[in-house]
């Protein structure tokens, strides 16, 4: 129950300020690109922007993660080394 107050909460609060979001931010603006030229919504501009913010930091924090695992892999291989060479 705790894990879902702490989770699931914060979740569908911010889920219900991005429908507020979308709902009230209905104006097209333009986005010019470097070879063409949108027409969106700026509900759907923020959201281009929030899902790139969020796949970077996952992809970041991914690449950390491996690279932890990479040298807790190493330190034990080196633990039980030392352990059988004393």
């Amino acid at each position: 129950m705790i894990r879902f107050i702490f989770v699931s909460l914060p979740l569908i609060i911010l889920f219900l300020i991005a429908i507020a979001f979308g709902a009230l931010n209905n104006q097209v603006i333009a986005v010019d690109f470097i070879i063409a030229k949108q027409q969106v919504s700026v509900a759907t501009v923020g959201a281009i922007f929030l899902a790139l913010g969020f796949i970077i930091g996952l992809f970041s924090m991914l690449a950390a993660q491996f690279g932890l695992r990479r040298e807790n892999r190493k330190l034990k291989k080196q633990l039980v080394s030392d352990k059988s060479q004393a």
